[in-house]
């Protein structure tokens, strides 16, 4: 009687995509030729002995992990293997519940086969480990170089999820529980990330929170470099300027210097001649929908810069917060902000879906994405 061991292939497969290895580097790594290893991940032909034990060292994984015959089994004897690459969680995942966990792993697992069908680049075009002081003056300052590097500095960025994708960051818009604005993973092997926002949530707050989840990623990476946890807290006035810096308000920090440059917001105020004095409420709402961010965030950015007059700002304060309160936090004035979601998951499994190789998995996994209801436009 034949035996079916095809998910020894598919294991085979998904931990050398982990890894952003190609096949002929795993070839390398284990002595075999690239055609017979391609048989034995399509499942085409069984691996001898020899070859299960040079893939099992050659992936640090234990002979069970690749014998794992279901997938929830796999998942676990690979997370007890030691030394194995993994994904690196900006926030606690004990605050996750069991199907938000398995809702991230289906859609990271999905998008690394597309990256890997399609031959796309797996690696982000900007470094993620960028030197900064441990204050809030190094956040603003590695926000703009962030910025540098996405070849965007002092300019007003119209669509932030193209921009982030533009850069090879994998950005994954998905509806989640209310109470969660998104998350992140932090992809070492690849020198990479996996954001994930909620769309039930506003525009302007997912905007916001994909440019915290960038923070947090930065904070988490430069942790890994000096051999710590994350960035520490500190009581010390010299070092957290007034406000313990902890990593939440490190990753907020960056994040509203991020989409609020300081020289962007200047320079729009003064060359619409805007006075300290003349700021209204509908002159408020207009300006901050050229950043995409809150209301009230934009009036914090303005009086940070010295651009209004303080006092204006308690009357303004509780007119925004009276909307808030009654519409839940809907923004004033509605979202002009268009965004484009998940445009480089879609195309890849379009792309997938035309190769001849690919074209069966690419149709499984897009079927994954929609039991996910991955927005598709």
């Amino acid at each position: 009687m034949k035996i079916n061991l095809e998910f020894i292939g598919k294991n085979i497969r998904y931990l050398r995509r982990e890894r952003g290895w190609t096949l002929a580097r795993l070839a390398a790594k284990t002595g075999m030729s690239e055609v017979p290893l391609g048989r034995i991940e399509r499942c085409v032909n069984a691996p001898s002995a020899s070859a299960i034990y040079s893939l099992s060292k050659a992936l640090n994984v234990s002979v069970d992990t690749l014998f794992a015959e279901e997938h929830e089994s796999f998942r676990m004897r690979r997370f007890e293997d030691e030394k194995k690459p993994s994904l690196v969680a900006s926030h606690t995942e004990d605050l996750f519940t069991p199907q938000l966990k398995s809702m991230a792993q289906d859609i990271i697992e999905g998008f690394q086969a597309l990256e890997d069908i399609c031959a796309a680049q797996k690696h982000a075009k900007i470094p993620l480990f960028i030197p900064f002081e441990p204050n809030y003056q190094g956040m603003e300052n590695l926000s703009l170089n962030v910025r540098r590097y996405m070849g965007v500095e002092h300019g007003i960025v119209f669509d932030y999820f193209e921009l982030f994708e533009s850069q090879g960051f994998r950005v994954i818009a998905v509806p989640m529980p209310k109470a969660i604005d998104g998350f992140s993973y932090y992809d070492p092997p690849n020198q990479n990330a996996f954001f994930f926002l909620n769309t039930k949530k506003n525009p302007e707050r997912q905007l916001f929170h994909l440019a915290y989840e960038l923070g947090s990623i930065l904070l988490i990476t430069a942790a890994i470099q000096r051999g710590e946890t994350l960035v520490e807290n500190s009581n010390n006035p010299k070092t957290c300027d007034k406000k313990p810096f902890t990593a939440h308000r490190a990753a907020r920090r960056f994040a509203a210097t991020f989409l609020m440059p300081s020289d962007a917001v200047i320079d729009t105020v003064r060359q619409l001649g805007i006075r300290q004095k003349q700021w209204s409420y509908n002159l408020l709402l207009r300006i901050k929908h050229r950043f995409g961010v809150s209301t009230e965030a934009f009036l914090y950015r303005l009086d940070e810069l010295d651009l209004i007059d303080p006092s204006l700002i308690e009357p303004l304060k509780v007119k925004i917060h009276k909307h808030y309160g009654k519409t839940d936090f809907g923004e004033p004035d509605l979202s002009r902000r268009l965004l484009t979601p998940n445009g480089r998951l879609w195309d890849l499994v379009l792309t997938g879906k035309e190769l001849k190789e690919g074209r069966n998995e690419a149709i499984a996994i897009e079927r994954v994405l929609k039991k996910w209801k991955v927005v598709k436009k």
